[in-house]
């Protein structure tokens, strides 16, 4: 079918209100998240106040509502300026004179104010703006206008590659979605703002999916997770036993958690080896112990303390094992976190001398920590700095 589309233009008062009422709303099912900044949206208004144009914005009458007969309008792209432009009048934001890029002199008139606080002409002239509209054939579908936002986004590079396997229908991305739902992340405060924004949060529960399904991988580029995407799109057959698995890998993760480790757990590279090692304990039925975790805290202590810079050595041939290893923890920590290699080196690590440890071992790690502070009581005490789990 040859769909239409038609052109006209919008002020700015007709948009607000129809979106304050609801009848112009953005469908989050494919959709990103709200993810300007407040320069962003400063500098948006400011191109209105100047009267100079900005980019046509997508409009679909998705639906009609059956009580008032107003059509349901979906937002299918704009919806980043007229969020900016809504919490702007509504009084969310004033317009930072560090944000506006005007020279113009007139700026005095709206540098550092509100709305609210614009002079009445100003005002007048933001309701009466005209925005070019794009109103597309209301015989479209859902699923013809999840593929047209993804084609109007392909090679949009301010939306990342998250962002745009997200705009189309997915079995496994709805999975994933779900799973960063839960509360567990949000307790364990793995996620900031900025990856919830940008649907980074999802993207790191995908990896997490294809870990339970497929071992420890390689992730240094989307291959993987395109082809989860790809392969799972419209049936996930073990859906429910590898979110289960997950599950139950959270439970164990969460007797890890204390005071001591709750900094280290919490960075994305090492929950995923937490996550790689929580599995590997259910599937080979091992029973979780006190000292496991004992022996897990007193790695953590001295992980902490540690710098790749220290030089120690002992004359107790375990104690030089177990420094060594930390070292090599370190370094897996420290750049590639996503090669499989990596991965695969901390993996080993924590089980061999965390999981399999024994009373030497953990007396091992308190004779290290002793000695690093000792030797680097500066060094030693310096912040660790967050490691992010990104492609390298």
């Amino acid at each position: 079918m040859q769909f239409k589309f038609q052109r006209n233009t919008l002020s700015i008062k007709e948009i607000y209100d129809s979106f304050k009422n609801g009848n112009l709303l953005v469908d989050n099912s494919y959709q990103r998240r709200k993810v300007w900044m407040l320069k962003d949206n400063v500098r948006l208004i400011e191109t209105i106040l100047l009267n100079w144009i900005i980019p046509e914005i997508f409009l679909w009458p998705a639906d009609i509502n059956p009580d008032t007969g107003d059509t349901i309008t979906h937002i299918v792209d704009g919806q980043q300026r007229i969020n900016a432009i809504f919490d702007f009048i509504s009084g969310q934001y004033k317009l930072q004179d560090k944000f506006l890029l005007s020279k113009n002199d007139n700026k005095i008139n709206y540098a550092n104010k509100k709305f609210s606080e614009l002079s009445p002409e100003l005002k007048k002239n933001i309701w009466m703006y005209s925005i070019s509209i794009v109103n597309i054939d209301r015989n479209c579908t859902i699923q013809d206008i999840k593929h047209m936002f993804y084609r109007l986004n392909l090679t949009d590079y301010s939306l990342n590659e998250q962002e745009k396997r997200n705009s189309l229908d997915n079995e496994f991305g709805n999975t994933s979605k779900d799973l960063s739902n839960n509360e567990f992340w949000e307790k364990n405060k793995v996620f900031s703002n900025s990856d919830i924004k940008r649907m980074k949060d999802i993207e790191y529960c995908s990896n997490i999916i294809i870990l339970a399904r497929e071992g420890i991988v390689d992730q240094t580029n989307n291959r993987k997770i395109n082809e989860a995407y790809d392969d799972l799109a419209l049936e996930y057959p073990d859906k429910e036993e590898n979110i289960n698995l997950i599950y139950s890998a959270m439970d164990i993760i969460r007797d890890f958690v204390n005071p001591e480790t709750f900094s280290f757990i919490k960075k994305k590279s090492q929950m995923y080896t937490m996550f790689s090692v929580a599995i590997g304990i259910i599937e080979n039925d091992i029973i979780l112990t006190t000292e496991m975790v004992q022996a897990f805290t007193s790695f953590v202590n001295v992980y902490n303390k540690f710098k790749n810079e220290m030089e120690l050595y002992f004359e107790d041939p375990l104690f030089n094992r177990v420094y060594e290893a930390i070292k090599k923890y370190k370094l897996a920590s420290s750049e590639g976190v996503n090669k499989i290699g990596n991965r695969v080196i901390r993996f080993e690590i924590l089980n061999k001398y965390c999981i399999s440890a024994d009373s030497e071992i953990i007396d091992s790690f308190i004779e290290i920590e002793k000695k690093i502070t000792e030797k680097y009581p500066i060094i030693s005490n310096e912040v660790e700095t967050e490691e992010e789990f990104e492609e390298d």
